[in-house]
Formats: C-alpha cells, structure tokens, sequence
C-alpha cells in the first residue's frame, strides 16, 4: 500500500513539475532594450488592471523620425481651480527627452512580440529627481500611448490605477489622435491614453 501511495505521489508530483514548466515557458522575462539613470525602455507584459487588446500588431517597425513626431505632438493641459478655466498647455516631452526616447522606442516596438508592451521612463531635463513613465504598444495600425506618470518627483508612492488622478493633466488630442474609450460609442474617454494612427 505504501508503494502505491508512494508511486502515485511521484506521478502526481511530476504532472504539477510539467505544468509549471510548460507555464514559466509562456511567459518571458522583462527584455531590457535600454537602461540608463535618465531613460529606461523595458519590454513586458501589460500591467494588471489594464483591459487587455492583445494579441499586439508586434514587432511593428516604426521610423525613428516618426516616432520622434508623434512623442513631439504630445501635449498635456493642467487642471485649474477655476470651474471653466483651461491650464496652459505644455509639451509631454522636451526635445532632450524625445532625442533620447524615439530611437529607443522604435527599438523596442520592432524587437516585442505579440504579447509584449513597452514600459518607459524617461527622466526630466531641468529636475533629474522627477519623471515621465508610460507604455506603448500598436493594435492594428496604430500605436497607443499611455502616460502614467508625468513629472512625478520619484520619491512619490506607486501609481496603481491607468487613469491619472483626477483634475491633474490630460493629455490633448493632436490631428487624427484620439482617446482610448473605455464604453463602445466613444464614451468613458480615457485622457491619458492616446492613440495616434501610423498609416
């Protein structure tokens, strides 16, 4: 009786060893694509809490020229305290940042495979200490670009939610952009989530 109990626990054991196996390989490791103390471009999966659009349109080669059009046509308008006010509008990336970016995002989108997204972070050109964190990734023929963080000093607490805090900034939708909507209809616009046709 021991011996069945004993070849059935191998058995047992062996089937959960396989699965694990087979499991750890459908999953990849985050690919590092550039890694410095003011860029940082990271290839992995999306963040939990995202709604999923996979699979990806990936690899996608994207022209490092286009690539540097589309992060200089980022603008973002800060919240007001005024009801009715419009805040200045600022560019999303300086020409430093976008300089140091697009050659590295393009990288990363024509090097991701169909269930990767690329995470970003690119530090601020007059305050080191503060950053731009976002992901990108193209469905269909069209990239989209999340902005998590804007200027945020770095030691502030963990974001956790795709959608900024409220009445902070949004993003502004530049020609042929839109928001991602959460609802069919274009409903529920999602302001920090902008995507932006490439053909």
């Amino acid at each position: 009786m021991i011996n069945v109990i004993s070849g059935k626990s191998v058995r047992l054991g062996g089937i959960i060893l396989a699965l694990c196996g087979t499991l750890s390989c459908q999953t990849r490791p985050n690919l590092v694509i550039h890694q410095s103390d003011d860029l940082s471009v990271v290839l992995r999966t999306l963040p939990a809490g995202y709604p999923s659009l996979q699979p990806y349109a990936h690899s996608y080669v994207i022209q490092p020229t286009n690539t540097v059009n589309i992060l200089e046509s980022l603008k973002y308008k800060t919240g007001s305290v005024l009801p009715f006010s419009r805040g200045p509008h600022h560019n999303v990336f300086s020409r430093n940042q976008v300089a140091r970016l697009a050659p590295a995002l393009s990288q990363a989108l024509s090097q991701a495979q169909p269930q990767d997204v690329v995470a970003f972070t690119v530090t601020d050109d007059a305050r080191s200490d503060r950053r731009t964190k976002g992901l990108g990734f193209v469905v269909g023929n069209e990239l989209h670009l999340i902005i998590e963080e804007l200027r945020k000093p770095l030691y502030e607490g963990e974001q956790k939610t795709y959608q900024q805090q409220v009445s902070q900034w949004e993003l502004l939708l530049g020609d042929g952009q839109r928001y991602y909507a959460s609802r069919p209809g274009g409903k529920g616009a999602i302001t920090n989530w902008i995507i932006t046709p490439l053909r």
